[in-house]
């Protein structure tokens, strides 16, 4: 009888244990807390085996690195011997590999944590116990997939292992590297050993985690002005520096060795310095784990337009041409996001108020079904479509669960889907009290408010990102300007005419412009990360900041006389 089949990072972890099984035990019985760092993380293997896996990857890239160097030796290129490098880097990446994924695993559960206290806040109302609300979430992991997860570890001791659930829940606390959730978990157990009231505790988590949600989006926001402040320096201010030293570098010695290393400042340093931001945004700020791929997929299919554009020999100025091939790649994209924005922001701040009606149904008597179908005919905007469709799916004799489970599946809005979800839970398990809708329409009021003022609260920092783009553009302009036209002056004058000094061609100004152009392009996905937490809503900055650039050049142009090609 076969037996499982293995993975490939354990089929590694195995092949590294023969290596360094004995060098491995030594080292872990040092470590006795490299246990708990284990069971914190996603990881999944001994502390023999992670030592044993460590050890491995850094002979490996030790060899490696000794090899480039014999090739910096012998070829001469000093480059190779940055390969020296890797081996203490893969050590304490490895070694450190614990740590790297309970930041992982805190991360995801802190995006969902509020929503899961949520969900059983108002299930705890329709008199659902916390452990059957972890097992009615467990099986949701296209909704919560963190949570979901943290779930399953508890119910694993519990069903599998006979531990009773006080141990479990104390246990999942200890190894849970969520302070929040290991909190709330030993304020549970707490609870039940004292006799207390379950509901009431799991209410006041609620507002106490939407409290620290609330402190949260403020800790975010300064740090967010911070970067907002960091990223405007790099590419401004520090381009209008190195723009200026290499200019001054080719009018006095006429090398073009500064401008070279412009163009790759411009075309390689500001893109790595800003995904560089943009991974950094990302680590900041609370996400939702359901991403809508639609965008960045049109955008992928509208990229071969833009190098179309770009090589078909259009007779327009080099700026120009290339703002058309730039403004292709993102005008689909921009126009599909702004759609699919509005119906999401729609649904959401609709729906607390529909919830709310249903609630006020079920408090004159009538059942969910009936609630639904009287509200067919009133408007909730983007979300009335869908109103008049489950009313006409109840009418035809279809369960609410079903149609309610129809319009999750059929939104591409996580907040919707999880108050959907909710809204079948609540039906499923108490026939939807008046109390759990209640509960239930306070819980998504309070959700929706809290994402209008995150999106409140980084709205400006957009500006200041918009300031970064411009400033690249017009400060490109101007130093052209005010360094290449004394030279023109001095070259064409009969004292000064024998000095042989450069002139700045028009060619040169194009591509100095391009750069600008494609620059601010760049900033665009920026302003979008940074404006409402996604790269997508950066398509239409980055339309708006090549528009703007394109038009600025030529605006400015009227009033400083610059020739470009």
């Amino acid at each position: 009888m076969r037996g499982p089949r293995l993975g490939r990072f354990d089929r590694f972890t195995g092949f590294a244990f023969k290596l360094f099984g004995k060098q491995g035990k030594r080292l872990a019985s040092s470590r006795p807390k490299l246990v708990d760092e284990i069971m914190k993380s996603n990881i999944r293997v001994t502390p023999e085996g992670l030592i044993s896996v460590v050890l491995l990857c850094t002979t490996i890239s030790t060899l490696i690195g000794i090899a480039l160097l014999a090739v910096a030796f012998a070829t001469g290129i000093l480059y190779f011997a940055l390969g020296m490098l890797a081996p203490p880097l893969v050590f304490l990446v490895t070694w450190k590999s614990p740590k790297i994924s309970q930041s992982g695993r805190s991360a995801a559960l802190d995006n969902e944590y509020p929503f899961m206290i949520g969900f059983m806040e108002v299930l705890a109302g329709g008199g659902v116990s916390p452990i059957s609300a972890l097992r009615r979430m467990s099986k949701m992991e296209k909704i919560f997939p963190a949570a979901s997860k943290e779930a399953k570890r508890i119910l694993v001791d519990i069903d599998v292992f006979g531990t009773d659930p006080i141990t479990a829940f104390e246990k999942a606390a200890k190894f849970s590297p969520h302070k929040a959730f290991t909190n709330f978990l030993y304020g549970y157990t707490t609870v039940l050993k004292t006799g207390g009231n379950v509901t009431d505790y799991v209410g006041m988590k609620m507002k106490e985690t939407f409290d620290l949600r609330a402190s949260k989006i403020k800790r975010t926001t300064d740090s967010i002005g911070t970067l907002a402040e960091a990223y405007l320096t790099v590419t401004s201010v520090l381009g209008i520096s190195l723009f200026t030293l290499y200019q001054t570098q080719a009018i006095l010695t006429r090398d073009s060795g500064g401008m070279t290393s412009l163009f790759i400042f411009s075309f390689l340093g500001i893109p790595v310095i800003s995904v560089l931001f943009v991974w950094i945004l990302d680590g900041l700020q609370a996400k939702q784990p359901f991403v809508d791929m639609r965008p960045y997929k049109l955008f992928a299919y509208c990229l071969p337009l833009g190098v179309l554009i770009y090589l078909l020999p259009i007779p327009v100025s080099y700026p120009l041409k290339v703002s058309m091939a730039l403004i292709s790649t993102v005008l689909g994209p921009t126009i599909v996001t702004n759609r699919y924005t509005r119906e999401t922001r729609g649904l959401e701040n609709a729906l607390p108020d529909f919830i709310r009606d249903v609630a006020e149904g079920r408090k004159v008597g009538l059942p969910p079904e009936g609630s639904i179908e009287a509200l067919a005919t009133k408007d909730y905007g983007k979300l009335t479509p869908a109103v008049r469709k489950m009313a006409s799916q109840i009418s035809w004799g279809l369960s609410i669960g079903k149609v309610i489970s129809t319009f999750v599946s059929d939104v591409r809005s996580w907040i919707t889907k999880v108050a959907g979800t909710l809204m079948v839970e609540v039906v499923d398990v108490g026939g939807g009290t008046v109390k759990s809708f209640s509960e239930m329409a306070d819980f998504t009021r309070k959700v929706n408010e809290t994402e209008s003022d995150r999106r409140a609260a980084l709205r400006p920092f957009v500006f200041v990102v918009y300031m970064s783009g411009i400033l690249l553009v017009f400060s490109t302009f101007t130093m052209v300007y005010f360094l290449s036209e004394p030279a023109s002056v001095l070259a064409h004058s009969p004292y000064t005419a024998n000095l042989g000094l450069p002139t700045v061609d028009p060619g040169t100004v194009s591509v100095l412009l391009v750069t600008s152009i494609f620059d601010s392009w760049i900033v665009g996905f920026v302003a979008g990360k940074m404006g409402n937490g996604a790269v997508s809503d950066g398509f239409k900055h980055a339309l708006s900041l090549v528009t703007i650039s394109i038009v600025a050049i030529y605006v400015t142009g009227l009033f400083i006389p610059i020739k470009f090609s």
